[in-house]
């Protein structure tokens, strides 16, 4: 208990560099060792459960002698209340009365995310890890912002953007927002170092994270591989990703993404894609640790890395730079079967959540969406169905997946 008390101690000191360690920890103490409750308490002291007056007053009492400076990790921003046509990417719902959670632990992961994320710490070996992350940061002219359109407004990405694949990686040719990944905006080779971190992933999820985990009606049996990376470089604290699930084009339904953190500490945040109000889990990510998103976690989940005021934990050789690889297993039998829109494109794969009727079932529409040219195409998908490119004779044949509650 002592151990666990002094990480989420260390935890709200980066959050509140101004109070001294020891005020801290009898903050803690006095909100029974829960984080989101210590936050609450140091900024709103008034908030807090008449029902502890007397230690939380005593605490009170101490905030107002030892506090220096405090102030909110995170910008607040607003989300969007356009409603979009059924194909195209929703925001979550934002709710002043959705529960805010913190977990700071892979034991908070494993209990809050049921089953749908892990973390893993100190993830690759110390001298990959760091080797990685300075090859990368000597690297920043392979990574440029990109431009997209969304609800028929052009957007620029507030982070800049490097694709990487293996050598030996069989996928075909590949489409994204509306665009051939290829040329200039084709992967870049790994290098022996990138090399060195796939394979250990691959071991690890092949032999370890898949098998303990129960199989999805949709995931595949085929190996977990490693031969494609999506690199998304925070170079200030404001850089963020707005809230989005990661598309399902290229990897197939219920697979998992691996999502590794280089550099300085940042907050990753999730929210369920159809439930108002409810919680926005806040995951903080230190330097070399992996956060497993599992068969469902698309379905189910939005996630965000939100801009900030203040760093968590600076990385002691590149500061606040931070650098995130998300592995994916891209499917090549499945990539080269997609079906194409009229704009000859191949289709954007995407799961239906705001209908109960249709709640689950999956579609197919137009890629071209992202770059303001939606050719309006849509299909029910059938998974199973490979002689017709996964498309579903009818609503009612529509491979779908209702989480279980």
């Amino acid at each position: 208990m002592d151990a666990l008390l002094d990480k989420k101690t260390e935890l709200l000191s980066l959050y509140y560099p101004g109070y001294a360690t020891d005020v801290l920890r009898d903050i803690l103490v006095s909100c029974d060792g829960n984080v989101d409750r210590a936050r609450a308490l140091i900024q709103d002291p008034a908030s807090e459960n008449p029902g502890k007056q007397r230690s939380f007053a005593q605490v009170q009492t101490t905030l107002t002698g030892f506090k220096r400076s405090s102030r909110s990790d995170t910008k607040s921003y607003s989300v969007s209340s356009k409603k979009p046509k059924l194909g195209v990417p929703s925001l979550p719902q934002a709710s002043a009365r959705s529960p805010q959670i913190t977990l700071n632990t892979p034991e908070d992961v494993e209990h809050h995310l049921k089953g749908y994320a892990s973390l893993h710490l100190n993830f690759f070996p110390k001298d990959v890890a760091d080797g990685l992350l300075s090859e990368l940061a000597a690297s920043k002219e392979k990574f440029r912002t990109r431009q997209f359109y969304l609800f028929g407004n052009l957007c620029t990405s507030n982070l800049k953007v490097a694709l990487f694949a293996a050598r030996d990686a069989d996928y075909p040719s590949l489409v994204y927002n509306g665009l051939q990944i290829a040329g200039d905006n084709g992967p870049h080779e790994y290098s022996p170092r990138f090399e060195m971190a796939a394979k250990y992933l691959e071991e690890k999820m092949n032999n370890t994270f898949i098998p303990q985990n129960p199989k999805l009606p949709l995931q595949s049996s085929d190996k977990w591989t490693a031969g494609f990376c999506v690199a998304n470089m925070y170079e200030k604290l404001d850089n963020h990703l707005d809230w989005h699930s990661d598309r399902l084009s290229h990897i197939g339904p219920h697979n998992y993404i691996a999502s590794v953190s280089l550099g300085s500490t940042r907050l990753f945040k999730l929210r369920s894609t159809h439930k108002n109000g409810a919680p926005v889990f806040s995951v903080p990510l230190p330097h070399n640790s992996l956060f497993l998103m599992k068969p469902g976690c698309q379905e189910e989940f939005k996630h965000t890395l939100a801009p900030m005021s203040k760093s968590l934990s600076l990385h002691p050789e590149v500061g606040s730079l931070r650098i995130g690889l998300t592995f994916r297993n891209y499917l090549s039998d499945f990539i080269r079967n997609l079906p194409k829109c009229r704009c000859d494109l191949p289709m954007m794969l995407r799961r239906a959540f705001k209908s109960p009727e249709t709640r689950g079932k999956y579609f197919w529409s137009c890629e071209n969406v992202y770059q303001n040219k939606d050719c309006g195409a849509f299909h029910w998908a059938d998974i199973n169905n490979w002689k017709d490119h996964f498309i579903a004779d009818s609503q009612e044949k529509a491979s779908r997946w209702i989480a279980p509650e």
